[in-house]
Parts: structure tokens; C-alpha cells; sequence
């Protein structure tokens, strides 16, 4: 298994071409409009490839895609005892995601996990291709939407909710980077709740791995705040933006047994196209074989 070269992506690009159109994140490493790692079995004629990224950071969880020849045995071992031996994730990494294509890797992610058991879930995927949902209307008395940026980092008395500081701080290493140069575009807007004396984030969406007239939906409402459509205002909002861009397709996905989200995407006429299945696998050992054991009795 061997680390591939940003200019040499292209090699894999066939490899990658069915995960591409549903998975912005790993189209977007490729791109490269964002951060990623690809080793291949032959960097001359790649048959296996493993693309790593994150959303947040490598502490946060790292998101792997896997894609070509599964029956590649020697690939499988060596990616098996990279994993293991962590010299290619960094200690900080808590857990890996899993997409495969072949989606099950062809029966052999057992000899990726090994010896650990994988731990499989149900995913829908989502595809945005317009909005007609008129969210200003729908919009409460005393709630604005701002856009994410360092406008709404600089607010005066506003508490950034941890997720929306990670973004933004993402966003800004990445600019620092220079990959806003490359064509990175990610962003995202906020719901604001302005009744009170300081300003509160009720829910946020964003859009991110945008490249190729696509992106990648992500969208969250506070406890607090639930059951109010607010999130339903924020991925308007954002969709409605995106388009307005030029985009051609957000995707969306999320776990099969997450009905709010669920129901969210279909009030705005996003259209499910496909369920999958993604497995993880924790790098502690105790924990993994605890969440396995429930997978399995709810299961």
C-alpha cells in the first residue's frame, strides 16, 4: 500500500467514479479542494484505493472510502496492519467511517477489521435538486438568518455553539492553507433568535465538499429550539444559496433510524435515492466490541 501524489489523483479517479456522484467528500479530496490521504496498491496502475478525510478533524473521527478490487488480499493486510499500527492515522484518531464500493467490500472488510468485527448501519442518501420553500415567510418574529463567517464570529455577546466554532475555525485553516486558491467554497447559515438580550444560534445547515456543481448537506437544531421548523429555515436557506451559485445538487445523508432529519428532507422535496450501509470500526478495542455486542441485540 502505497501514498499517492496530489497530482497523480487522477489514476484513481475511474476507481472512485460511483462513490463521486454520491459522495462529495471523497470527490472533493480528489479535486483537491480539500484535505485528504490516498494510498493505492500500485501507483502506476492503481486496482485498490483508501481515501482519508475528516469534517471537522482527525480528532473528531476520520471518514474512509474505500473502492476498487476487494479480493486485492496483499492491499487488505497491509491497509489491516496500517490501521492497527497507526501509520496512517494519527494517535488523536478515535474511530474510522466506512464506504465501500463494492458497498459490503466484497465480504472482505473482515480482513480490514481483523481482528476486531465490523459494525454495520443503515444510511439514506438524500439528493437536493432545487428548493421551493419560501423561508422568509416562515421565519418567526424575532429570529434572523446570517450567514456563517467571521462576521458572525465577531458578533458581540453571541456564544458559538462547539460545532459552529469548529467550522469556522476549519474554514479558516483552510483558507490559511491556501486551499480557498485551489476552489475550496464551503459554507452555511445560521438562525438567530433575537428575542433575548444576547443573540442565540437555534439551528445552523451548511454545504460542504462543494465541487463540481455539488456539495455535501449538513444541518442541526438545538434541543431546545426543536419541532419549530427552524431547521427546515436554515437548509433553505442554505440550499437557496447554493443554487443561486450555480449548484446543480446538494446530497444529503443520515442514519436510517434519524426520523426528524428524515422528515426534514422530505418537507423540502429532497429525494431519497438509496440506502446503504456504512460500518465503523472504534481503535479501542473495549469500546468497539461493547457497541458491537449492542448493534447486535438491537439488531
Amino acid at each position: 500500500m502505497q501514498p499517492l501524489e496530489l497530482q497523480d489523483y487522477r489514476r484513481v479517479q475511474p476507481l472512485f467514479t460511483a462513490l463521486n456522484d454520491t459522495q462529495p467528500m471523497s470527490a472533493s479530496v480528489l479535486a483537491g479542494v480539500y484535505p485528504g490521504r490516498v494510498y493505492v496498491d500500485d501507483v502506476a496502475a492503481p486496482h485498490s484505493a483508501l481515501l482519508l478525510t475528516y469534517i471537522e478533524s482527525e480528532a473528531s473521527g476520520v471518514w474512509a472510502f474505500l473502492v476498487g478490487d476487494p479480493c486485492n488480499t496483499a492491499f487488505n493486510r497491509d491497509l489491516n496492519t496500517a490501521i492497527f499500527r497507526r501509520t496512517i492515522i494519527n494517535e488523536k484518531v478515535p474511530m474510522l467511517f466506512w464506504t465501500c464500493d463494492p458497498g459490503d467490500w466484497g465480504g472482505k472488510i473482515a480482513e480490514v477489521f481483523n481482528p476486531l468485527p465490523p459494525i454495520w448501519f443503515g444510511r439514506d442518501h438524500y439528493i437536493a435538486r432545487q428548493v421551493n420553500y419560501d423561508w422568509r415567510s416562515a421565519l418567526p418574529e424575532g429570529f434572523v438568518v446570517e450567514r456563517m463567517g467571521d462576521a458572525l464570529r465577531q458578533r458581540q455577546g453571541l456564544e458559538l455553539p462547539p460545532d459552529v466554532a469548529a467550522t469556522l475555525e476549519k474554514w479558516r485553516e483552510l483558507e490559511c492553507a491556501g486551499f480557498t486558491d485551489r476552489g475550496f467554497s464551503d459554507y452555511g447559515f445560521v438562525v438567530l433568535d433575537m428575542r433575548c438580550e444576547k443573540p442565540t444560534i437555534s439551528s445552523w445547515a451548511t454545504v460542504d465538499f462543494i465541487v463540481d456543481g455539488r456539495g455535501d448537506l449538513g444541518f442541526f437544531t438545538q434541543p431546545d429550539y426543536r419541532r419549530q421548523g427552524l431547521g427546515t429555515i436554515a437548509v433553505a436557506a442554505a440550499l437557496e444559496d447554493g443554487f443561486g451559485r450555480g449548484l446543480q445538487q446538494v446530497n444529503w445523508t443520515c442514519d436510517t433510524d434519524n426520523p426528524g432529519s428524515s422528515h426534514t428532507a422530505r418537507f423540502l422535496g429532497l429525494e431519497r435515492i438509496a440506502g446503504y450501509q456504512m460500518a465503523f470500526l472504534l481503535l479501542d478495542e473495549s469500546r468497539h466490541m461493547e457497541v458491537f455486542r449492542q448493534f447486535s441485540q438491537s439488531g
